[in-house]
């Protein structure tokens, strides 16, 4: 069953952007913060957003605690809310018993085991927000150790988080954006071709923890490969909280969308091969590449012909994939189908030895097991 994203009635929401630190602040600044958010709650409240622009506030580069809880507390008191978010790009620091600690313009990292002073704990923004009686709640973090948030701090509220408890959120110092909401807004305003309708939380997270690890980040040495991928907590049906209409929707058996899946295939591949972030891949990622790739064959097949390159290319990925998933009988057959087709079309055709090169390892596998 493929469920529908549930549209919000009444929707608010916070986004909050610290990139600017003066003294006695230490920290880096980062001047994609604020247009980070910025550029977030546009999109969230603009023609393809569920939010209103009434209801959107953005936050930019606050100074104490009272200018988020204020607001916040105001969008907490409205009656008759289907949905409250908040959102936070910037610094996330270690408070006391490691709890995150979201930066102020003037924060600093403590070292003696208590909050940084002046900074905003999470807890207090969560314990704000289970206040409200809105149906839903919903916390994205774009910050470091963002994943402190989830459990029970987090309660209650549908997490959103652009790293683990031990990572770092990265960006680009070049771009204008930070590498995991820059991400969310890439999908939002492209769409997924396949999707549904609207895009909720849990279609989000889906996406970005394969687009995110694919896509080259700052060099670091922690991740040389990619950005972190990113987490999610759920309450009860909040992942099918839609945030957005997903432009893209109807597009997948056109040619722009046929190109989008298979280029999102690639992606999803990667992380099916060990590389120095993941030295062992996840090998709940084999099977869902194999249905990606299954459902993509019978598309381009059907609307570009069997004989097309890209069809042609994608039957011999499906087919190699389906092997290394742990049929290589059902990639013989696969394989064995298109040669034959290939070698009836034409004895010549340019795509024939690669796949008879791809045909013979995988009969060789079947007769080793």
């Amino acid at each position: 069953m493929t469920w529908l994203a549930w549209r919000p009635a009444t929707a608010s929401a916070l986004l909050v952007g610290t990139g600017r630190h003066v003294p006695p602040s230490s920290l880096t600044s980062m001047p994609q913060a604020v247009t980070t958010a910025r550029t977030l709650g546009a999109a969230l409240s603009g023609a393809q957003g569920v939010f209103d622009a009434r209801r959107t506030k953005v936050v930019p580069e606050p100074a104490d605690t009272r200018q988020v809880l204020e607001p916040l507390r105001r969008m907490v008191r409205e009656p008759d809310v289907d949905l409250l978010l908040f959102f936070y790009c910037g610094h996330g620091l270690l408070g006391r018993d490691d709890r995150l600690c979201l930066a102020l313009t003037t924060s600093s990292q403590h070292r003696s085991g208590g909050d940084p002073s002046p900074s905003l704990p999470f807890a207090e923004v969560a314990a704000l927000m289970r206040e409200s009686s809105a149906r839903h709640k919903v916390a994205i973090l774009d910050c470091c150790f963002s994943g402190r948030a989830l459990g029970p701090e987090g309660h209650g509220i549908h997490l959103f988080t652009a790293c683990g408890r031990t990572q770092k959120a990265l960006f680009p110092p070049e771009g204008t954006l930070t590498g995991f909401t820059g991400g969310l807004l890439r999908i939002l305003d492209e769409g997924i071709p396949e999707g549904p309708p609207d895009l909720g939380l849990s279609t989000l997270y889906d996406r970005l923890a394969v687009v995110l690890p694919t896509t080259q980040a700052p060099s670091t040495g922690i991740f040389p490969t990619g950005y972190p991928a990113p987490h999610q907590q759920t309450v009860d049906g909040s992942g099918h909280i839609a945030l957005a209409v997903n432009p893209a929707h109807g597009t997948q058996r056109t040619p722009a969308g046929l190109r989008a899946r298979a280029a999102f295939a690639q992606r999803l591949k990667k992380l099916t091969e060990p590389s120095p972030a993941t030295p062992v891949p996840d090998p709940a990622m084999l099977p869902q590449l194999v249905h990606v790739l299954a459902d993509l064959v019978r598309d381009a097949t059907d609307l570009l012909g069997p004989f097309d390159d890209f069809s042609i290319d994608v039957r011999r990925n499906h087919a190699v994939v389906t092997g290394t998933a742990g049929s290589p009988e059902r990639a013989a057959a696969l394989l064995s189908a298109l040669v034959d087709a290939l070698r009836a079309k034409s004895s010549g055709h340019p795509a024939l030895p690669g796949v008879e090169r791809a045909l013979a390892h995988w009969t060789r596998e079947v007769s080793r097991g």
